[in-house]
């Protein structure tokens, strides 16, 4: 017995010598698989040439980060992390190279850089910090990319928090940035991100996220400048007994363009009392649709039968949806422009079946009920989207709608598998 604490103080020891070591192993594993992960999903955004060193208490990690910018041409920014691996936790600091550094330095103040900390936990917590510096130049800076242009740029400070099952949330409070391209001038006040999201299913989150921006100006040398005021987003989203409930705001308090002011733009969309499941099935399947018709358009993806295949899965769950009941909303859309106005407001519902029809073929609008008004200035068809640009010029040819005044106007009413339009009155295919 008088060997068990000189036992148990060894193992304590091997314990503690080996944490750094298997932590190593494990950040290296699961940083790699990140990097396979990013370069799976996206395709704007990659992460190549992966150069891993893992010691027994660091590690450092060498790789580009590669994207296309709008003139096609490839962008390369190489990055550096380090790891510090202990007994309980992971911290890692990503900087970009000393090569790129060096190319960056006059945009900054000596001795100052940007740089993004992770500090990880055994229990899965994350913290993040991420900082940048003040950057300022001239029109005679020597980074090639902003020859010729002016600006400065506040520090950016944000910070955010994940934990187990995915859940995060990031803040940022950012003075903003004043640029003067030589043939505009850009300028953005005081934004703030209040970002507060969880996983809910594989596709949907709930939450709230918000954004806030004071000022927002666009001044091109030759034409009126554009200023957006009391810019906000707002996203809310939470599940109540397996029903979701949802909002989406994107307001401009004010906007205005050469000395006139256009007042408030709106779009509030609310959903209802949506079933979770069933939409983020629905979800699932648009996305898993989306990816094909994209591989196949690169001939690359599924062809014939497979392709609709994916089609009838997305319908099927649309209908499992419908069956469910829910109603969602546009509450408010406002959006006045030089050319004129577009607004409107609507809703499509549906009444939960009974449970025994829930799983049974329905037509999306054989139970559907939906009311809508909109009205839209003859300058301002063009904002419109291009299935409703044909649909208007449609019913203007067989005049069911008539701009007066130059605004058309649409009271639009679906029940019983009969839409009206104004006084016009259609039969609904029943296989919609």
């Amino acid at each position: 017995m008088r060997w068990l604490p000189l036992i148990a103080l060894a193992l304590l020891v091997a314990i503690a010598g080996g944490a750094p070591y298997g932590l190593g192993a494990l950040t290296e594993s699961g940083f790699r698989s990140v990097v396979r992960d990013f370069d799976r999903e996206s395709r704007d955004w990659r992460l190549t040439n992966l150069d891993y060193e893992r010691g027994y208490l660091n590690a450092v990690a060498r790789y580009e980060l590669r994207w296309r910018s709008g003139d096609g041409r490839e962008q390369v920014l190489p990055l550096v992390t380090r790891f510090n691996h202990g007994l309980t936790d992971v911290r890692a600091v990503t900087r970009l190279t000393d090569d790129a550094l060096e190319s960056l330095s006059p945009l900054m103040p000596e001795g100052q850089e940007p740089r993004l900390r992770v500090e990880v936990g055994v229990g899965g917590g994350t913290d993040i910090r991420m900082r940048i510096p003040r950057l300022e130049w001239g029109p005679d800076t020597p980074v090639p990319e902003l020859a010729g242009s002016s600006g400065e740029v506040a520090p950016v400070d944000l910070t955010g928090e994940w934990s187990r099952g995915n859940h995060h949330r990031l803040s940022m409070q950012w003075a903003g940035l004043s640029m003067d391209l030589g043939d505009a001038r850009i300028e953005v006040d005081s934004v703030n991100l209040d970002h507060r999201l969880g996983p809910l299913g594989e596709r949907l989150w709930q939450g709230e996220s918000r954004l806030d921006v004071a000022s927002l100006t666009v001044d091109p040398v030759l034409d009126d400048p554009i200023v957006a005021e009391d810019v906000r987003f707002r996203l809310r989203a939470g599940d109540e007994e397996g029903y979701l409930d949802a909002s989406l705001e994107a307001v401009i308090g004010e906007l205005r363009n050469a000395g006139r002011s256009f007042g408030r733009q709106a779009l509030l969309l609310k959903a209802e009392d949506l079933h979770t499941t069933s939409l983020n099935n629905a979800v699932d399947s648009f996305m898993e649709l989306r990816s094909a018709e994209a591989d196949a358009g690169d001939g690359t993806g599924l062809q014939g039968q497979e392709l609709m295949d994916r089609y009838t899965r997305l319908s099927r769950n649309l209908q499992t949806l419908s069956a469910r009941g829910g109603r969602l909303s546009l509450e408010e859309l406002l959006l006045t422009l030089p050319d004129g106005t577009v607004e409107g407001e609507g809703f499509l519902a549906y009444p939960r079946r009974p449970e025994s029809e829930w799983e049974q073929p329905v037509s999306l609008l054989r139970h559907a009920r939906a009311e809508g008004v909109l009205y839209v200035d003859r300058g301002m068809v063009w904002a419109l989207p291009r299935v409703a640009r044909r649909l208007l010029g449609r019913l203007e040819r067989e005049n069911v709608v008539t701009p007066r005044d130059g605004r058309y106007h649409l009271d639009l009413r679906l029940e019983s598998m009969q839409l009206r339009v104004n006084d016009a009155r259609f039969e609904v295919p029943p296989l919609l």
